[in-house]
């Protein structure tokens, strides 16, 4: 007469299967995680779609201001309606203010900005990082 016990159980094999596959996976979580934060890491530099929005609109408000004045760290701009209209630098980035309220962010990852009156426009000298330098001429004259 046979007995045969049906036990359900892990046997030693199992479990150092298992053990071993969970291993794996735990070594390669940081991987995992340090290649995700190279994905979101933001990019250095100005990006360019939101340097040719900027370029964009800086020159609809120089061709139809009344008048502008630049020295080295401040743009101000009088449109039609008498608004002033200035750019900066701050913080690290250049802002856009109406009549010295608002805080409109134009560019990101701006080390340094300087404007420079040339002819009837103005020059963006605006550095960007160790060696990147992007140099803007706008001129004042309307296009129709």
């Amino acid at each position: 007469m046979f007995f045969t016990h049906k036990e359900q159980g892990f046997t030693l094999l199992e479990v150092l299967v298992s053990f071993a596959v969970v291993l794996v996976l735990t070594a390669m979580f940081p991987l995992f995680i340090k290649s995700l934060m190279e994905l979101t890491e933001p990019e250095k530099g100005i990006h360019p779609l939101e340097l040719e929005v900027f370029v964009q609109q800086a020159k609809r408000e120089l061709r139809n201001g009344k008048s502008f004045s630049a020295n080295e760290s401040v743009l101000t701009i009088v449109n039609q309606q008498n608004q002033s209209i200035i750019y900066e630098w701050y913080d690290g980035k250049m802002r856009r203010r109406v009549n010295g309220s608002g805080h409109e962010l134009m560019l990101h990852n701006v080390k340094a900005i300087t404007f420079k009156e040339r002819g009837n426009g103005v020059v963006f000298e605006i550095n960007e990082g160790q060696e990147l330098q992007i140099e803007l001429l706008i001129d004042n004259v309307p296009v129709r």
